[in-house]
């Protein structure tokens, strides 16, 4: 996630945990000391809730902080799991704090206490399902937008407040009307109220911190790295929350006889495809090799390959037979090497071959000299115009070419070689264009001995 976004982030989330300590404080405040005054167990478990709403939002405060800080040595994850951390902190307390209400209330209706419930107590207590519904309200919507767990707990912490307010107003009334137990019984409800809300809240911090595997993210993942250019398939995705962040282990294959840097790029492909489907997803992408859907002349390339031949070889044929497969290709050597060494390259490429590729009846390796990474020459194109005449005449004589517009001569170390740009027309096939190119080229060879290549670059004629 970019880091910009990430400090926004961090922003929205503590400016609305901060307005929501304030509510808090005044609310349980004003609960805590209304029911000092009337004595109701029930008013001050809610107070106590309230309290402990105060202090979870200072927690809350205080993680969505630490949270925001960048990933680092020691947290190469970054700190996104504090949100997390406290919100199981908030369900832990308040267990604790509802086991103690549950205490008092039983206490309380077991005495048969009398509560003297005055009207500004159940005025308290309407204005706080007011101020706890307005606030419920805010945070929810800023952990939708702020991706906050720690905002999320809050949030629903304070909607089970307003549930436990409901209940101590009804016992309050109860209690004001001549029912002696409503006190105690709506203390029993809030206690059994905050360790509802205790458990969902606990749940998903643990299911967060103990790495629990969010099959619905996974499965988004998956689906989005599985479509991008290049991917043959998708064998695992692992993906771990810290706070409002993903990190997604996301392995994939792609063909064996990618390199280095195609494979490579299909990788930020994929973490740009995840990031899509995920926003803020960090993505790290382990790629295997497929051979699914290869031909004979793919698997050529992947045997030569494993003996560091594959950019050596080339004019790969294949003629089925009934008796089995011919194999018959070209590879590249030093133009240096001895024909006993260079034997013994063919061996072990015919061995790769057999080993990768059934039914082979006959592997027939054409070697030639690799070409020097470079020679020495010069341009001769205007003192050799007899020459380029008499090659422009033998190429524009076998169809499809039908103009030959340039011709440049360059005079190597190593002999003449020829660049022809050569035309035909547009609808024509690449196998009729291949095959007057080499006509062309063997004429030029037979013709001029001292050629020692040509290259031909063909256009579509303009007309």
């Amino acid at each position: 996630m970019p880091e910009l976004a990430v400090s926004s982030r961090s922003r929205g989330a503590q400016r609305v945990a901060f307005v929501s300590f304030l509510w808090a404080a005044a609310v349980a405040a004003t609960k805590l000391t209304v029911a000092v005054l009337i004595g109701s167990v029930a008013l001050f478990g809610d107070g106590l809730h309230s309290a402990l709403d105060m202090f979870a939002t200072v927690m809350t405060f205080g993680a969505v902080r630490w949270a925001s800080r960048p990933p680092d040595r020691e947290h190469p994850y970054g700190h996104g799991r504090a949100e997390n951390l406290a919100a199981l902190g908030e369900a832990v307390v308040m267990i604790v704090a509802a086991a103690g209400v549950a205490l008092e209330a039983v206490h309380r209706l077991r005495s048969g206490s009398v509560v003297e419930v005055r009207s500004y107590a159940l005025a308290v207590v309407i204005a706080a399902i007011v101020v706890d519904v307005a606030r419920a309200s805010v945070l929810h919507r800023a952990a939708r937008r702020y991706g906050s767990p720690a905002l999320a707990a809050s949030a629903t912490n304070f909607s089970a407040d307003v549930g436990e307010s409901a209940a101590v107003f009804v016992g309050l009334l109860a209690a004001r009307l001549g029912f002696r137990a409503g006190d105690g019984i709506a203390a029993l409800l809030v206690a059994v109220g905050m360790a509802l809300i205790a458990v969902r809240i606990g749940r998903s911090g643990f299911q967060v911190l103990m790495d629990r595997h969010p099959p619905a993210i996974a499965d988004r993942l998956s689906a989005a790295a599985g479509v991008v250019p290049g991917v043959v398939g998708v064998k695992g995705v692992r993906v771990r929350r810290s706070g409002a962040d993903v990190h997604a282990e996301v392995t994939v294959t792609v063909g064996r006889t990618s390199t280095v840097e195609q494979s490579h790029d299909i990788t930020e492909a994929v973490e740009a495809a995840v990031a899509d489907a995920v926003p803020g997803a960090s993505t790290t992408v382990h790629v295997e090799p497929s051979s699914a859907g290869e031909d004979i002349v793919a698997r050529t390339f992947a045997a030569a390959n494993r003996i560091g031949m594959a950019d050596q070889v080339h004019n790969v044929a294949v003629i089925d037979h009934p008796e089995g497969l011919w194999l018959m290709l070209h590879a590249k050597v030093d133009p240096r090497m001895s024909l006993a060494r260079g034997h013994d390259v063919t061996d072990a490429l015919e061995r790769e071959l057999r080993s990768e590729i059934p039914r082979l009846a006959r592997v027939e390796i054409h070697l030639e000299p690799r070409e020097p990474d470079s020679v020495r020459g010069e341009v001769v194109s205007a003192e050799r115009g007899a020459l380029v005449a008499d090659v422009r005449r033998i190429a524009e004589s076998h169809r499809p070419i039908s103009r030959c517009h340039e011709i440049a001569v360059s005079n190597a170390s190593d002999g003449l070689h020829l660049v022809l740009h050569c035309e035909a027309a547009p609808e024509e096939t690449i196998a009729r264009i291949h095959d007057a190119s080499l006509t062309t080229e063997n004429e030029i060879h037979r013709r001029f001995a001292d050629v020692r290549s040509v290259t031909i670059h063909f256009e579509p004629e303009s007309r």
